[in-house]
């Protein structure tokens, strides 16, 4: 694991040069957008079908408690399959709150989730990396760890996540003590609750208890879990066990169809939203059963299929339509969104890696999403994580940051002024408010000429993202964490390690 050196005198000072601490960025508050697709008789379409679709075609839930729970709470329940009228709907979702304070151990790295607000996440749950060196294999602990680190240094990754790959040589048992000990220990910024299984939910709590206090969790959200439907219609056991967990401790779900247009869900941009719509709402419905007033998120996650082999499309029109789509029915019910960006089906850190991501961002931001899931890394499909492709994401998140951060005040009298004493055929690059106002600079990007890109060794992008991985590592910072803390955490998971393994 990688930690700061003790440096000292001329070293120390060239280091903190070179090698700035970073400059993290607060929750952004979005100035440009969103887009409104829909006019209003769209928006009550979208509502409408969604409403007929759980009152008429009804959804699954898979699992004894939850529709007990259902039954209790009056909806039409026959075996597995729930109805649910609008009027009751409508009711449970009307006390989710629209914002909310997402609490990280060190305040400073607090974020804000709903409204203009905006935080991004790490990526979640690849089984292989692309590494240091370029090569392909399966993620690992240490992986875990790495992507942990550089998520504590990016300036705009909000929250490190969880599960920013998944370790294969770590027993699924244990995988999320292992995780969450990791998140707590190697950052001090939000984290996210595995739903490996209702046990892993409840010791992730009990973890997060000893780390900022029973009263305070239960007041205030201190982690957000991702729960899948299983789309078409269908909320499975493991994630109802989960969201039950969470919702009780008061903590937000990002309850979140998994859709693949044209297969899961209808070839339709309007016809697949009204179809995640109304699963995510009978979630956040539910979990309303559990705690009136839990926090909760309309989460989705759309990719495309490709017609001719049936592989998903990230970065298509058609899935950046339904997010602009999803955002404005989110408005529509004054609930807050997460979606899915900064993926590809791309093999490498390369222009398709590039563009996919790019073209899924942008309709994501544009739509107003207040949670952006999968923010970095993301290649073959989200079957990996690439080292190289993570840390230009995580730049590029930078500038998306600025983008939307909207203009400034200026003002344009002096400016005027500047004009004016420069005159016809000058240059401004010498003047007061060029060197106090300097355009976003990609430090990734290059644009040098030609001939020095090729004195310095010709690097492809997928080269030069690889090295600054191994930059970003080099000089990661362990934050500090009190010595109780610490070892309350350490004999948590400990005991609870032996307690897995003697259930072999």
């Amino acid at each position: 694991m990688a930690q700061a050196r003790t440096r000292g005198g001329r070293t120390a000072r060239i280091e903190a040069r070179t090698n700035p601490p970073p400059v993290y960025l607060p929750t952004l508050n979005r100035v440009v957008g969103p887009i409104d697709l829909l006019d209003p008789e769209g928006v009550e379409r979208i509502h409408n079908t969604a409403m007929s679709i759980l009152e008429t075609t009804g959804i699954e839930f898979r699992d004894a408690t939850a529709i007990a729970d259902w039954k209790c709470a009056g909806a039409d329940v026959k075996g597995e399959r729930i109805r649910i009228g609008r009027d009751m709907l409508m009711d449970l979702i009307s006390t989710v709150p629209g914002r909310w304070d997402y609490h990280a151990r060190n305040p400073e790295r607090t974020v804000r989730v709903g409204g203009r607000d905006t935080i991004f996440a790490n990526a979640y749950g690849a089984p292989f990396v692309y590494g240091l060196d370029g090569v392909r294999h399966p993620s690992t602990l240490q992986d875990a760890h790495n992507l942990f680190m550089m998520a504590q240094m990016s300036q705009a990754m909000h929250v490190p996540g969880i599960l920013p790959c998944e370790p294969q040589d770590v027993p699924v048992p244990q995988r999320h003590l292992e995780l969450v000990h990791a998140a707590l220990m190697l950052t001090d910024k939000p984290i996210k609750g595995p739903v490996l299984s209702e046990t892993a939910a409840r010791d992730t709590m009990e973890m997060l208890r000893i780390v900022h206090g029973e009263d305070f969790v239960d007041k205030n959200v201190v982690t957000a879990a991702l729960l899948n439907c299983n789309t078409p219609l269908v909320w499975d056991a493991t994630m109802l066990q989960s969201l039950r967990v969470y919702a009780a401790a008061n903590q937000p779900c990002l309850l979140s169809p998994f859709v693949l247009a044209g297969a899961s869900t209808p070839a339709s941009p309007q016809g697949g939203v009204a179809l995640l719509i109304a699963e995510a709402l009978a979630g956040m419905a539910y979990a309303q059963i559990i705690r009136r007033g839990c926090p909760m998120v309309l989460g989705v996650g759309i990719m495309g299929v490709s017609m001719k082999t049936g592989a998903p499309m990230m970065g298509s029109p058609e899935s950046g339509l339904m997010n602009l789509i999803v955002g404005q029915m989110a408005r529509h019910y004054s609930v807050p969104w997460r979606s899915c960006t900064m993926w590809s089906g791309a093999k490498a850190a390369d222009l398709q890696a590039g563009f996919d991501s790019a073209n899924t961002m942008w309709a994501v931001l544009m739509g107003g999403c207040n949670y952006v899931v999968h923010s970095a890394g993301f290649v073959e499909g989200a079957l990996g994580v690439s080292y190289s492709k993570w840390i230009q994401d995580s730049y590029q998140l930078e500038g998306y940051y600025r983008f939307f951060s909207g203009l400034k005040e200026e003002n344009i009298d002096a400016l005027l002024d500047d004009i004016n004493a420069i005159g016809p055929g000058g240059h401004f690059l010498g003047t007061d408010h060029t060197r106090e106002n300097p355009m976003f600079i990609n430090p990734l990007q290059n644009n040098d000429s030609f001939e020095q890109w090729e004195a310095e060794g010709s690097k492809t992008a997928d080269e030069t993202g690889r090295e600054a991985a191994r930059k970003m590592l080099h000089n990661y910072v362990k934050p500090p964490m009190p010595d109780d803390q610490a070892g309350a955490l350490r004999e948590f998971v400990e005991r609870r390690r032996i307690a897995y393994s003697d259930r072999g």
